[in-house]
C-alpha cells in the first residue's frame, strides 16, 4: 500500500466527519452567567446529511462537552458547551458572546476533531515515509539483540501466560492479546516496571485511547513498581495531560508532574464536588475552578518529557504534541525504546503507524474481538487504514501473547463468552476456581433468578423500534422491566446500586431506561450506559438490553464485538433481554441457540447411523445429532433434500451440512 493511498483514506474519512452539526432550538433562558438551551427532539442536521435517522442516531450526549458553539441569527454570537443533558435534550453554555437563538431557529456545534492532527502528520512526507515503513515489522517482527529477558521473578503470583507474556518486550512489535477479565493491565504493569528495572537506561511512552485507560495503565506500573519493591523507580514514572482522574492519584502523587502535592489534593477534592449538571451556576463555578486547579499543572509537561523515564498520556494527546515528542530526540533518532499501545484494537492502523516510529520497539497492548476504531466513511481504504488496528496485522509465533485464564466471570458466563468469541481458549483462572470468596461472590440469587443461575434469558412478546421523538430504537417493554427488576433488586437488601449496571447498545434506549428508573426514584448511582462507554467496566451483574435486534447497526463483525463488550462485563449474573425479533437477528440468534441447547439433555445421534436410513436427511430433523466432533440440532433441509443446517451447540451456530457426504460415509465409500 502506497502513502496516496493512506492519505486518500485520511481524505476519506475527513469528508465522512461532520464539521459541525446543527441543531432546532426549542427554547433558551439565561441561567446567570449560562445558557440553558432545549433542542428540539428528532432534528439534527449534520454537515453533509439531511436531518433524520443517519443523523440523530449518533449525536447529542456528553461527548460533545467541550465543543464550540455557533449561531448565525437572529443574531451571530458564540459560546462553548458546558455540558449536555441528552435525556433533556439541552445544552448548557457558557461564555456566550451574546444570547442564543430563540425557539425556530438553528444551532451549530463544532465538536474537537483530532483526525487533523493525524492527518497534518501524514501530509509531513518526510515522517510518512518513516511511518510507513514501519508498516512490515508488524506482521514480521524481529527479535531484539543484546536485550535483558524479563523474568518476572519478584511477581511469583503471576499466571502461567502472563508470565510468559513478558517476553515480548523482546521483539521489535509484541502484541500482548488480553481477553476479558485477563488480567490485562496488571500484566502490562507487571512487563513496564521489569522493563524499566532491566533496562536502567532505557525510555518509554505509553499510550492509550481514553484518559481513565491511561490512569489504569499508568496505576498498573506503579503498583508493579512498588510491589517489586523498585521504589527508587517510581518517581520516574510520570502522566502527562490534566485531564486525568485526580481522585485516583491520592497517596501517589509522584505520578504528576508538579511538586505541589496539595495541588493534586485541593484538584482531587474539588473533582468529587462535581455537582449536578442541572445545577447550571454551581456547574460554572466548579468547571472554572477545576480548569483554574488544572492549569497549574501544563507548564511542567515538557520539562517532565525530557527527564522522566516512563512518559503516559493519550494517543489523541500524542497526536496533538507529535512536534514535541519527535524533537526530543533532536539527531532523528527514536525518542523512546519502547512505544506502547495499551487498547490497541482501538486505535486505527493509520493513528498507530504514524507515531510508531517515536519507538525503537513496539508493544500493542487488547483485544481484538473487542471494540475496533471509530469509522464513519464507507470508502474501502478508509476501512483499510482507519477502521482496522495493528491487531490485525498481527502473526503468529513468539511476537503474541494470548492470555488464556479469567478471573472475572462465573464459570457459565466465562464459558459462554470463550465459545462464542475465542473458540474455546478462555478458561477461569485456576487460583480463581481454588478461592472459596471468588466462588462465593458469584453464587448470589437475583430476584427469582436463583444463586446457581448465572445466565438467564428474560423474554418479551414486543419488539422495539425507530422512535422519531427519542431519536434512535427504542422497546419501552423492556426498559420497565428492568425497571421492575432493579428497583426489586435493591429492596432485597442483597444488591447495592453499584453492583448492577445497565447496558444497551443506543442512546435513545439509554435515555428511556434512565426515565424509567427515575421515575421510580431509584438512585442515580445506577450505572445505565452504551455498550460502547463500558469497555473495561465490569460488574456483579449486567442487565444487557438490545433494544432492537432488527436494527442494520446490529449486524456484522463489529456488532459481534459490541456483544462481546456486553456479555464479558458480567461478574456474577447476566440476564439478556430477548424479545422474537431479537431471537432471530443475526447477532442474538446464536446466543439464544446456544442457551437454549446448553440445557438439551438427548442423547446425540451419530449422523453416520441416521445417513444409512432411506428417510435421511429429512429423519433427522430436529433430533440432536453428532457430526464427527460437532454436536447440535438439525433445525432445516433443504428442499432438494441435498444439504441441511445444524445449529451447533457449543457456539449456537448454524452449519450448512453436505447429506451426499454422509451418505457415502455411511456405505463406506471414500468421502
Amino acid at each position: 500500500m502506497s502513502l496516496a493511498d493512506l492519505r486518500a483514506a485520511l481524505n476519506a474519512e475527513l469528508s465522512a466527519t461532520p464539521e459541525y452539526y446543527d441543531f432546532k432550538v426549542l427554547h433558551s433562558e439565561r441561567d446567570g452567567v449560562l445558557w440553558r438551551v432545549t433542542l428540539e427532539p428528532g432534528y439534527v442536521f449534520a454537515e453533509g446529511q439531511r436531518p433524520g435517522v443517519a443523523s440523530a442516531q449518533a449525536l447529542l450526549d456528553d461527548s460533545l462537552d467541550g465543543a464550540s458553539a455557533w449561531w448565525g441569527a437572529p443574531s451571530k454570537g458564540g459560546a462553548s458547551v458546558l455540558a449536555v443533558l441528552a435525556e433533556d435534550d439541552q445544552l448548557v453554555l457558557q461564555n456566550a458572546s451574546g444570547p442564543p437563538p430563540p425557539a425556530g431557529h438553528l444551532i451549530r456545534l463544532y465538536p474537537t476533531r483530532f483526525l487533523n492532527a493525524v492527518a497534518d502528520a501524514w501530509w509531513d512526507t518526510p515522517w510518512a515515509e518513516q511511518a510507513l515503513a514501519c508498516l512490515p515489522d508488524l506482521s514480521r517482527p524481529r527479535p531484539l539483540c543484546g536485550g535483558t529477558a524479563l523474568t518476572g521473578e519478584p511477581f511469583r503470583w503471576l499466571r502461567p501466560a502472563q508470565r510468559a507474556a513478558l517476553a515480548l518486550a523482546g521483539h521489535s512489535s509484541g502484541f500482548l492479546w488480553g481477553p476479558p477479565g485477563t488480567g490485562k493491565t496488571t500484566t502490562l504493569g507487571v512487563l513496564l516496571a521489569e522493563y524499566l528495572d532491566r533496562h536502567p537506561h532505557a525510555r518509554v511512552l505509553l499510550l492509550s485511547t481514553t484518559n481513565q485507560a491511561v490512569d489504569q495503565a499508568t496505576l498498573a506500573v506503579d503498583k508493579a513498581l512498588h510491589k517489586g519493591r523498585r521504589e527508587h523507580l517510581r518517581a520516574e514514572v510520570q502522566r502527562l495531560g490534566t485531564r486525568f482522574a485526580a481522585t485516583a492519584y491520592e497517596g501517589r502523587e509522584h505520578l504528576i508532574p508538579t511538586q505541589d502535592r496539595d495541588l493534586i489534593t485541593r484538584l482531587a477534592r474539588a473533582e468529587g464536588q462535581r455537582p449536578s449538571a442541572r445545577d447550571a451556576l454551581a456547574l460554572k463555578a466548579w468547571a472554572d475552578r477545576v480548569a483554574a486547579l488544572r492549569d497549574e499543572l501544563r507548564a511542567a509537561s515538557l520539562k517532565v518529557l525530557q527527564r522522566c523515564r516512563l512518559a503516559s498520556m493519550t494517543t489523541t494527546r500524542a497526536a496533538f504534541t507529535l512536534k514535541t515528542l519527535r524533537e526530543l530526540q533532536p539527531d532523528g533518532e527514536p525518542p523512546f525504546d519502547l512505544l506502547v499501545f495499551d487498547e490497541a484494537s482501538q486505535v486505527s492502523l493509520a493513528h498507530a503507524l504514524v507515531l510508531m516510529p517515536l519507538g525503537r520497539a513496539r508493544l500493542f497492548a487488547g483485544d481484538p474481538q473487542q471494540l475496533s476504531p471509530v469509522l464513519r466513511s464507507d470508502d474501502r481504504l478508509a476501512r483499510r487504514w482507519l477502521g482496522r488496528s495493528a491487531f490485525t496485522e498481527m502473526p503468529r509465533g513468539p511476537s503474541v501473547a494470548l492470555l488464556d485464564e479469567q478471573s472475572r466471570m462465573a464459570p457459565p458466563i466465562g464459558e459462554l463468552v470463550s465459545q462464542l468469541f475465542y473458540d474455546g481458549a478462555l478458561r477461569v483462572a485456576a487460583d480463581a476456581e481454588a478461592s472459596a470468596s471468588w466462588q462465593a461472590a458469584r453464587q448470589r440469587s437475583l430476584g427469582d433468578i436463583g444463586a446457581n443461575v448465572h445466565v438467564h434469558v428474560h423474554h418479551l412478546k414486543t419488539d422495539g423500534g425507530w422512535s422519531a421523538a427519542e431519536r434512535g430504537p427504542v422497546r419501552r417493554d423492556s426498559a420497565e422491566a428492568i425497571a421492575e427488576l432493579v428497583e426489586r433488586a435493591l429492596a432485597s437488601g442483597s444488591w447495592q446500586p453499584e453492583e448492577l449496571i445497565v447496558l444497551t447498545p443506543f442512546r435513545a434506549q439509554r435515555a428511556l431506561i434512565r426515565q424509567r428508573l427515575r421515575a421510580r426514584g431509584l438512585p442515580e448511582a445506577l450505572r445505565v450506559s452504551t455498550v460502547h462507554r463500558a469497555q473495561g467496566s465490569e460488574a456483579p451483574v449486567v442487565l444487557f438490553d438490545p433494544a432492537d435486534g432488527a436494527q442494520p447497526f446490529l449486524h456484522g463483525d463489529e456488532a459481534q464485538r459490541l456483544l462481546n463488550v456486553a456479555l464479558s462485563r458480567a461478574q456474577a449474573k447476566l440476564v439478556l433481554f430477548v424479545s422474537p425479533a431479537d431471537a432471530a437477528s443475526p447477532l442474538l440468534a446464536p446466543l439464544v441457540q446456544r442457551l437454549r441447547l446448553a440445557g438439551d439433555t438427548r442423547d446425540a445421534l451419530p449422523l453416520q447411523e441416521l445417513a444409512r436410513e432411506p428417510g435421511f436427511p429429512a429423519n433427522a430433523l430436529g433430533r440432536r445429532v453428532a457430526a464427527g466432533r460437532q454436536v447440535g440440532e438439525v433445525a432445516r433441509i433443504s428442499a432438494d433434500g441435498r444439504q441441511f443446517w445444524l445449529i451447533n451447540a457449543r457456539t449456537g451456530a448454524e452449519q450448512l451440512i453436505d447429506a451426499e457426504f454422509w451418505r457415502r460415509r455411511a456405505q463406506g465409500a471414500p468421502a
